[in-house]
């Protein structure tokens, strides 16, 4: 439940503060204990016995090389020989486990071992957009797609302002967003959220951040990285179980693999295994503040996947997916000179293979 008015003026704003005076330096890092062929050579040559009436046509060469497409002819018929098939190209490397979040003008990389999903390294990166980011705002959200660059959030001026990242730092280096528009109709987005497909999904709101009276869940069906903000609505949230939902998170099966829905959502630290579709499920317990993210076991030398929380402090927690017990504080990210939450902001990261358990369309 993040969600406050203010007034921007005429200033691009997209972050949930003002930059100036601010700290950027990390606390130290604090590593927890999280949730946590034979080949033969040689061999004797088969010796091949043909009938007097089959005929074999061999591969013949011309100048523009050997024509490798030779045919048998037996009692039954020719058989065709096409030669071996096409190698598929190998499958894509998998990424490092990762988190993100993005809060006033603040863009945070947080690097996971993959022996064991501590954190490696937070990292800090500072957004240079002119006219400045600044003013206070809210409902910082954040999701990363499916090329791994990052689609943010933010609420300015009673809506949402949405941004690019379309290759997200990882060095500390200064970083410009690439500024898509703001959401039509006056929608405020709480939470973006990508599922198994690339498809990129909306929380709405609704009349405010404190009931589900008008709340969506929308999905964008143009071409929004080049401005194209329409969507469709998914499903109308009033009923749901959750008044509020401030980040969406991947789920984490009954086998321990991740999907996009169910998920876990939360609210204000409530968390809630939610049926997005349908607005059902049930609240699991408390852990985190405002931001959730599931990474799948094959990012992890263990293949065991894991759920992260983010506190409004900034602290980053493991959370065991059953219990919600915390980890030890994994990491803190910087300080604001704001004085605004430094972690006011959902989490984000990759998205192992997966099934969607949305709608098609």
């Amino acid at each position: 439940m993040r969600r406050s008015a203010a007034m921007l003026g005429t200033v691009l704003a997209l972050a949930c503060g003002s930059s100036s005076g601010r700290d950027v330096t990390a606390t130290e890092v604090v590593t927890g204990d999280p949730t946590t062929g034979t080949t033969t050579t040689g061999g004797l040559t088969p010796t091949t016995t043909e009938s007097a009436s089959s005929t074999t046509q061999q591969a013949t060469t011309d100048a523009t090389g050997p024509n490798v497409t030779t045919s048998t002819t037996t009692g039954g018929g020719p058989l065709f020989d096409l030669g071996g098939l096409p190698d598929m190209p190998p499958p894509p490397p998998l990424p490092l486990p990762q988190l993100w979040y993005s809060v006033e003008d603040l863009l945070v990389y947080i690097e996971l071992n993959p022996a064991d999903g501590s954190v490696a390294q937070l990292v800090t990166h500072t957004i240079v957009n002119d006219p400045t980011i600044g003013d206070e705002v809210n409902s910082c959200s954040l999701t990363m797609l499916a090329d791994g660059s990052l689609l943010g959030g933010r609420g300015v001026d009673g809506q949402t302002r949405l941004f690019h990242v379309p290759a997200p730092p990882t060095d500390g280096s200064d970083v410009e967003v690439v500024v898509l528009g703001d959401m039509p109709e006056g929608i405020y987005v709480e939470a973006l959220y990508t599922d198994c497909d690339g498809r990129v999904y909306l929380m709405d709101t609704g009349l405010d951040n404190v009931s589900n009276t008008g709340n969506r869940l929308l999905r964008f069906t143009g071409d929004y990285l080049a401005g194209d903000l329409s969507y469709e609505v998914i499903t109308d949230l009033m009923v749901a179980v959750s008044a509020d939902i401030d980040d969406m998170g991947p789920g984490i099966d009954a086998q321990g693999a991740v999907i996009d829905n169910p998920g876990f959502g939360i609210d204000s630290g409530a968390i809630y295994n939610l049926d997005y579709t349908t607005g059902t499920g049930t609240m699991l317990g408390m852990g985190g503040t405002y931001g959730i993210h599931s990474l799948g076991g094959p990012l992890f030398d263990d293949g065991v996947s894991r759920l992260y929380v983010l506190s409004v402090d900034a602290e980053v927690f493991a959370a065991d997916p059953v219990t919600l017990a915390l980890s030890p504080v994994l990491a803190t990210g910087p300080s604001l000179a704001s004085g605004n939450g430094p972690g006011n902001a959902g989490f984000a990261g990759p998205l192992t293979e997966c099934n969607t358990g949305f709608p098609q369309g």
